[in-house]
């Protein structure tokens, strides 16, 4: 993968809950107890040393009955030094950031301005037919990155068939 792209810095981005004196587990708390109240229930949080993770599981209702989704968010731990307190700062920040972004995708559905799959696309757990799982975002952002840069068109592929990619 080539150099990470970013978009113009603006100030009101970059203070965004920079100084927020809510503790993480307080924001984990809240997304659980939101995701409840939108009847998702199969909540985990998975955290290591440079990430964690937060992934449920959405039941939505259709013409052929309950369709399961899932969907995996995975969040980049920046700071890997060994105090305690500048860590648990960036996890409070995080988090908080995460909650009021879950919040606006849930908005943007219940408003009708976009659809579950829309909102979470990125983030949607697809799996092979041997049982390896990844989302559509890892799945897609490679070879959609590739076919800019090549300026080239070409052949999306959403499953690996369970082989490795040259």
């Amino acid at each position: 993968m080539g150099a990470t792209k970013t978009m113009k810095q603006v100030n009101w981005a970059g203070r965004a809950y920079k100084k927020t004196q809510v503790n993480w587990a307080q924001s984990q708390a809240d997304i659980y107890k939101m995701l409840g109240e939108l009847g998702i229930y199969e909540i985990r949080f998975t955290n290591v040393k440079k990430q964690f993770a937060l992934e449920f599981l959405v039941r939505l209702t259709e013409e052929e009955g309950e369709k399961p989704r899932g969907v995996r968010i995975v969040v980049p731990i920046q700071y890997d030094g060994e105090n305690v307190d500048k860590r648990n700062q960036e996890l409070n920040i995080i988090h908080r950031i995460l909650l009021n972004h879950l919040k606006a995708k849930f908005v943007a559905i219940q408003s009708g301005l976009s659809e579950f799959e829309q909102e979470f696309m990125a983030h949607l757990v697809i799996t092979d037919k041997n049982g390896n799982s990844t989302t559509m975002g890892e799945a897609m952002l490679p070879q959609y990155r590739k076919a800019i840069e090549s300026g080239k068109g070409q052949d999306f592929n959403l499953l690996s068939e369970g082989k490795e990619e040259r």
